[in-house]
């Protein structure tokens, strides 16, 4: 029986220790990944990340400005296409008269200020 016991054990290690061919570099990759990578690589990928991260801002900032402009258009649209009381027309000129923004600067809120000018002119119009 100790024969058996000891061909079963050989039976048992030898898929692992077959000779089959594994993935070349699978270990290496492995074992590349578990390490801590150099400063050099870090800052490489730091690189790239950051890239990336300043593509999807432009990607982002691109279709924001569409949706605002398409905003805007649409009003302009309205107001082109129906009549409108001189009443309805001084309180819309009132509203958009009274955006305060500062374009050189950049700002967020600035935006955000004209989005809910075109909001309120769209309420305004009845759309």
């Amino acid at each position: 029986m100790a024969t058996a016991k000891g061909k079963q054990t050989a039976r048992k290690a030898a898929p692992a220790d077959s000779g089959a061919p594994t993935p070349a570099g699978k270990k290496s990759l492995a074992a590349a990944l578990a390490r801590k990578p150099s400063r050099k690589v870090a800052k490489d990928m730091l690189v790239l990340e950051l890239r990336r991260l300043r593509a999807m801002f432009a990607e982002i900032a691109e279709r924001y400005v569409a949706n605002a402009e398409g905003e805007i258009a649409a009003v302009i649209e309205a107001v082109e296409g129906k009549p409108l009381l001189a009443a309805r027309v001084e309180k819309m000129l009132a509203i958009v008269r009274g955006l305060s923004v500062k374009p050189r600067k950049g700002r967020r809120k600035d935006l955000a200020r004209i989005e809910t000018i075109a909001a309120l002119l769209r309420k305004e119009l009845g759309e």
